[in-house]
């Protein structure tokens, strides 16, 4: 025999030192288990961790389309003309006689969007709007970090739609407003602007601009969904119902066609080991079965015919 047959040694001692023993295959699943229920876990949080985002953006893009479509309106009229000034909205643009010693006063698209802006935010138990620009007429409207931010953002990249945050339990959103050829009225030359403009504003502010620009944004508040209402989701009986039922479909499953059998086989390959060449073998032939545990005790029952053969041979002599 050559020198060169290698000597094997179980596992179990290398070099003098005791090696730790490899975990058994029920020890290795139920760690594979629940690394599996946490990341199913994690994957649901994270899943709504988007259904939040979503929610609240589809919010503040419902109260943007609507401060959008009212300054259009008022865009489109030139200017909204009112009776009376309500209390605690002095400013107005123009003024025309009625006729009958009263006065109708005149508001653009600026100053009428601004005054909804603030009844709404009075009133308002959960979203707050405000039409700002980074540069703006009225003090009112200065933008503030997050605002002038998204305008510096939506400069450099005009094709974005909207930009969002989160401040300290709040939900920021903002979308850019362009100019259209009906806003050059008060915000293209100061020549051609109405006197009244001129007169309100001056010609040095939010003029020179040009179809396409960006004018400012409308920017949306809204309160974020916090965990604490996000959880009972998470904990809905059904979705946990049926999270249960899939793990233990995957449990029993394992437990009773993979690791119990496994166990039986292993128990029987070492007891024919310990020469109890009658173990009885419980398997579905190869030809009828394409299970791999059926096929590896197959290969046990054929090593344990070979071992009875080679016994009766040795006992022959």
């Amino acid at each position: 025999m050559s020198n060169d047959v290698r000597r094997y040694e179980p596992t179990g001692k290398r070099e003098g030192k005791i090696v730790a023993r490899k975990p058994s295959i029920q020890t290795k699943y139920s760690i594979i288990f629940l690394a599996t229920l946490l990341l199913v876990v994690s994957a649901f949080a994270a899943g709504l961790g988007k259904l939040r985002d979503e929610v609240l953006r589809n919010e503040a893009e419902a109260i943007a389309d609507q401060v959008v479509s009212f300054r259009a309106w008022v865009a489109g009229s030139g200017m909204v003309w009112v009776h009376n000034l309500v209390p605690g909205f002095p400013d107005y643009l123009a003024r025309k006689d009625d006729g009958h010693g009263g006065f109708f006063y005149g508001k653009n698209p600026a100053l009428a969007t601004r005054e909804l802006s603030v009844i709404a935010n009075r009133t308002s138990k959960r979203a707050t709007f405000l039409v700002t620009s980074d540069d703006y007429r009225q003090p009112a409207n200065k933008p503030d970090a997050f605002e002038l931010q998204a305008i510096r953002t939506f400069k450099s990249n005009p094709k974005l739609k909207f930009t969002q945050t989160y401040e300290k339990g709040t939900y920021r959103y903002a979308r850019p407003i362009f100019v259209k050829k009906g806003c050059l009225k008060c915000h293209g030359k100061p020549e051609d602007a109405p006197p009244e403009v001129i007169s309100k504003y001056g010609n040095k502010k939010a003029f020179g601009y040009k179809v396409g620009d960006i004018r400012g944004i409308v920017s949306v508040k809204l309160p974020s969904i916090g965990w604490q209402r996000l959880l009972p989701i998470l904990t809905n009986p059904l979705v946990i119902a049926l999270v249960v039922l899939a793990f233990a479909i995957n449990f029993i499953f394992t437990q009773r066609f993979i690791i119990r059998r496994l166990t039986r086989l292993t128990d029987d390959a070492n007891a024919i080991a310990r020469g109890k060449l009658d173990t009885t073998l419980e398997y579905t032939p190869p030809e009828k079965s394409n299970d791999e545990i059926d096929h590896a005790y197959h290969a046990v029952n054929l090593l344990k015919k070979s071992l009875i053969i080679v016994l009766k041979r040795s006992r022959g002599k």
